[in-house]
C-alpha cells in the first residue's frame, strides 16, 4: 500500500468526489449556517479556497454545532455537526486513508466498512454457532467515543499516515471545539459522534483490542463498539470477559458491566437489532434504537432535515442498510454519513453529474456536466429578477422563465435587458459574475463581487510579477503554446488541400519558436507574437472563398464576417476564462505576457493565447467551410468605422456551437485523462498557480498532440 499524501487529498478529483459523498448523504448545516445549495453555488471556488487554506496551513475547522436528537429509550442524544466545508475536507482525507487503514484492519470487524454489514455478522456468529460456539461474551465499553484517548490514537495514526500535513489536520479534527448554545466545550478526549473521520478513527482505535483477541484465539465479531465474543464452555466465556477487560484497560477505556452480560444461545441475545434464540436468528421487533427526525420547532436554527434510517426494513439484501444500536451509528446516520462511505479503494475521478436545469432552457445544455454553466440573455427588453431560490425572467411584466439559481455559474447579458437589484446582490455574495455586453458582444463590463480570500496567492501573484525573469520565462511557455497550437491547426488544413502558402507558414511559425526561446525581453517576445499571429491569419485568409472579404485579423472594429465571428468568439472565451482564474483565486489583472493597465484582466489575456486556436478558430472553420453559417448572415457595415454584425440566426449557432466545444472532450496531455475543454482550461489555470507559488517548476501550456 503507497503512502497517503495531502497532494491525493487535494486532487481536483478528489475533492470533487468527497462533495458528491457529502451531498448525496444529506444532513444538515454547520455552525454557520451555509446551507449544502449554498456551498454548492459557485462550488469550484470554494473548494479551491478549501485547497489553498490547507497549503498555506491557514485552514481551521469551525466549531461543531451541537444538536440533540430523541433518543427511543427516552432523552435527548448529542450530536456534533462539522460545517459543511470541514465534513468536505474530512471525508477528501477519509477517502484516501481508508485504503490505508483498511489493509491493517482485523476480519473480525464489521462496522464502517465497505464490502462489510449487520447481514455478514449476523451470518458469522450464526455460522460459529453451528460450530458449537454456543456461550457468548455480550459486552458493553462504556461511553466509547466519548472516551478514545487521542495521544494513543495518534501514535496508532502515525504509524500508517506519514504525511505531517493530514497528520496535522486529524489532529485538528480531535481537538474539537464545540459549540452548544452559548456555551463553548473544548475536547480533550473521545471523537465527536457525527464527523465523517470518525468511524475510521473509531475502528483504528479498536483494531488493537480485535488483534488481541485474535491472538488468544478468541472467536471476536465486532461492529463499531458494539461486539459479541463467541465461546464453546462458560469457562472459556469467562476467560475471554476477564482478558477483554484488561485490554480494554490498557486502551483506557471500561466495560460497561450493567449491560454485559455471559448467555448461551439456548437463553437467548440480542445483538445488533437481531434476536438469537437457539437456533433461530429473528430480527427484533422493537430495536433499541431507531434515529428519528430533528424536531425543527425546538430546533430552529438546523436548517436541513435529519435523515431517518428506515429501521423496519427487512429485506435480505437491504440489510446491509440496517445499523445496530449505538450512538455512534445514531449519530452518523443523523450527521449525513453511510456506512458505504469508508470505501477500500481510492475514488475513481469523478468529472460530471446531471446539471441539466429543470426548467431553463437558456442555460444550454450538454450530455456532462459543464465546468461553467453559463445563462446566455440575448432576448431584449426582459428583466432578469430572483425569487426565493431561483432567477426569473420577465417579459412584459410576467415571468416567462424560472431557472435554479444554483443551476448557474455566470450571466453572459446581451444589449437592452435589466437586472434586478435583487439579482444583482445574490450574484455578488454568490460570486456569480455578470458580463455585461452590447446586443453584438462588445464588452462593457463586469458586475462581480470582487473579494481577498486568497490574500496569500495574490501576494505571490503580484511578488511574481516583478520578477524580470519569471515573467520572461512564463511568457514564452505561454507564446510557445499559442503558436504550436496555431501550426497544428494549419497542419490539419494542409492535409486537406495543398497550398504553398500553407506550407510556407508552417514553417514560418515553427522558425518562430526557434527565436522565441532565444528572445532576452518581454517586447521582443511580443514582437516575434505578433508576426506570428500575421503569418497565422494569412494562411487562414486562403482557407476561406473570396466572397467572405477575409484577408487577415482586424478587430477595432471587425469589419467582416469572419473577423466578426473570431471577435465574438474570442469575447465568449475570454470571459469564461475570467469566471475560472477568479474561481481559483488569482487575480485576473495581474498579468505577466501582457501589461498591466487599468480595466484589463491582463492575466485572462495571457491564458487564452495557448486556446484561441484550439477552440475559436476551429468552431470557425468549422461553421464556416461547412457552410453553416454564409455570408449573408451577417450585416456588413458601408461605415469602415462601423462593425460587421452577426445576424440573431448565426448569433445563436454560433454560440451554441462553442459551448459544445468547450464541453466536448480531448486528452489531457499533463495526465492522459479524458477531460472536457473547460477542464483543461481550469487544470491550466491551477498549474498556472501552482507555478506562481513555486510548487511546478516550469509552466508546460496545453498542446495538442
Amino acid at each position: 500500500m503507497t503512502d497517503a499524501t495531502i497532494s491525493q487529498v487535494l486532487s481536483d478529483a478528489n475533492l470533487l468526489q468527497a462533495w458528491y459523498k457529502v451531498k448525496s448523504n444529506d444532513g444538515c448545516a454547520g455552525i454557520d449556517g451555509v446551507y449544502l445549495s449554498s456551498f454548492e453555488r459557485n462550488l469550484f471556488s470554494k473548494l479551491a479556497l478549501l485547497k489553498d487554506e490547507v497549503l498555506y496551513q491557514t485552514y481551521r475547522p469551525k466549531p461543531l454545532l451541537r444538536v440533540y436528537i430523541p433518543k427511543k429509550s427516552g432523552g435527548m442524544r448529542p450530536l456534533s455537526i462539522p460545517a459543511v466545508r470541514d465534513r468536505v475536507l474530512q471525508t477528501a482525507v477519509s477517502l484516501i486513508i481508508t485504503p490505508v487503514f483498511e489493509a491493517e484492519f482485523e476480519e473480525c470487524s464489521y462496522a464502517y466498512r465497505r464490502g462489510r454489514s449487520v447481514k455478514m455478522a449476523v451470518e458469522k456468529i450464526s455460522q460459529l454457532r453451528d460450530q458449537g460456539f454456543t456461550w457468548v461474551v455480550d459486552a458493553d465499553i462504556k461511553s466509547y467515543f466519548d472516551e478514545i484517548d487521542h495521544d494513543r490514537l495518534m501514535i496508532e495514526v502515525k504509524k500508517l499516515i506519514t504525511d505531517e500535513e493530514i497528520i496535522r489536520l486529524i489532529k485538528l479534527w480531535l481537538q474539537a471545539v464545540i459549540r452548544d448554545g452559548e456555551r463553548i466545550e473544548f475536547v480533550k478526549k473521545g471523537v465527536p459522534q457525527g464527523s465523517p473521520v470518525s468511524p475510521l478513527l473509531a475502528n483504528l482505535y479498536l483494531d488493537k483490542f480485535d488483534e488481541a483477541m485474535l491472538g488468544r484465539n478468541f472467536r471476536l465479531i465486532r461492529f463499531s463498539d458494539d461486539f459479541v465474543i463467541l465461546c464453546k464452555s462458560k469457562k472459556r466465556a469467562e476467560k475471554a470477559m476477564e482478558f477483554t477487560e484488561q485490554v480494554l484497560q490498557s486502551l483506557k477505556l471500561r466495560i460497561n458491566k450493567t449491560k454485559t452480560d455471559i448467555p448461551t444461545f439456548k437463553r437467548g441475545f440480542r445483538f445488533l437489532g437481531v434476536d438469537f434464540i437457539r437456533s433461530l436468528t429473528i430480527k427484533a421487533q422493537y430495536p433499541t434504537i431507531i434515529p428519528e427526525e430533528i424536531d425543527f420547532g425546538t430546533l430552529a436554527e438546523i436548517p436541513a432535515k435529519i435523515p431517518e434510517l428506515d429501521g423496519q426494513e427487512t429485506s435480505a439484501d437491504k440489510s446491509h442498510e440496517i445499523l445496530p444500536e449505538t450512538s455512534m451509528a445514531e449519530a452518523f446516520t443523523a450527521a449525513g454519513v453511510a456506512p458505504d462511505d469508508f470505501p477500500d479503494t481510492s475514488p475513481p475521478m469523478v468529472d460530471h453529474f446531471d446539471s441539466s436545469p429543470d426548467d431553463g432552457a437558456d442555460v444550454k445544455r450538454v450530455n456532462h456536466d459543464p465546468l461553467l454553466r453559463t445563462l446566455y440573455m440575448f432576448t431584449p427588453g426582459v428583466v432578469l429578477g430572483k425569487e426565493s431560490e431561483r432567477f426569473t425572467i420577465r417579459r412584459a411584466g410576467k415571468v416567462v422563465q424560472r431557472i435554479l439559481a444554483i443551476k448557474v455559474d455566470q450571466v453572459m447579458v446581451y444589449g437592452n435587458i435589466q437586472i434586478t437589484t435583487q439579482a444583482m446582490q445574490f450574484c455578488i455574495a454568490e460570486k456569480i459574475p455578470i458580463f455585461l455586453l452590447s446586443g453584438h458582444g462588445k464588452f462593457y463590463g463586469i458586475i462581480d463581487g470582487f473579494d481577498t480570500d486568497p490574500v496569500l496567492l495574490h501576494r505571490d501573484q503580484f511578488n511574481r510579477a516583478a520578477e524580470e525573469q519569471f515573467c520572461l520565462d512564463l511568457a514564452k511557455a505561454l507564446l510557445r503554446g499559442k503558436i504550436v497550437n496555431s501550426r497544428v491547426l494549419l497542419l490539419r488544413q494542409k492535409r486537406r488541400r495543398s497550398s504553398d502558402i500553407l506550407s510556407n507558414s508552417i514553417g514560418h511559425l515553427k522558425r518562430s519558436l526557434g527565436k522565441l526561446e532565444k528572445a532576452i525581453t518581454l517586447n521582443e517576445i511580443r514582437g516575434y507574437e505578433g508576426s506570428a499571429a500575421r503569418v497565422y491569419f494569412q494562411a487562414l485568409a486562403t482557407l476561406f472563398d473570396p466572397d467572405w472579404r477575409f484577408s487577415g485579423r482586424r478587430k477595432k472594429p471587425p469589419p467582416d464576417p469572419i473577423n466578426s465571428l473570431f471577435s465574438y468568439g474570442y469575447t465568449l472565451l475570454y470571459y469564461n476564462l475570467y469566471s475560472l482564474v477568479r474561481g481559483r483565486g488569482l487575480n485576473p489583472h495581474v498579468g505577466f505576457l501582457h501589461p498591466v493597465r487599468p480595466g484589463h484582466p491582463a492575466l485572462v489575456s495571457d491564458i487564452i493565447e495557448e486556446f484561441r486556436a484550439i477552440v475559436v478558430d476551429t468552431v470557425v472553420l468549422n461553421l464556416v467551410l461547412n457552410r453553416r453559417i454564409i455570408p449573408d448572415d451577417f450585416t456588413v457595415p458601408t461605415d469602415a468605422r462601423q462593425p460587421c454584425l452577426l445576424g440573431e440566426r448565426s448569433k445563436s449557432l454560433f454560440v451554441r456551437e462553442l459551448e459544445k466545444k468547450l464541453n466536448s472532450r480531448l486528452i489531457y496531455p499533463a495526465n492522459d485523462q479524458k477531460l472536457d475543454y473547460r477542464r483543461c482550461m481550469e487544470h491550466q489555470v491551477l498549474h498556472l498557480a501552482r507555478v506562481i507559488q513555486g510548487k511546478d517548476e516550469t509552466y508546460r501550456p496545453l498542446i495538442l498532440r
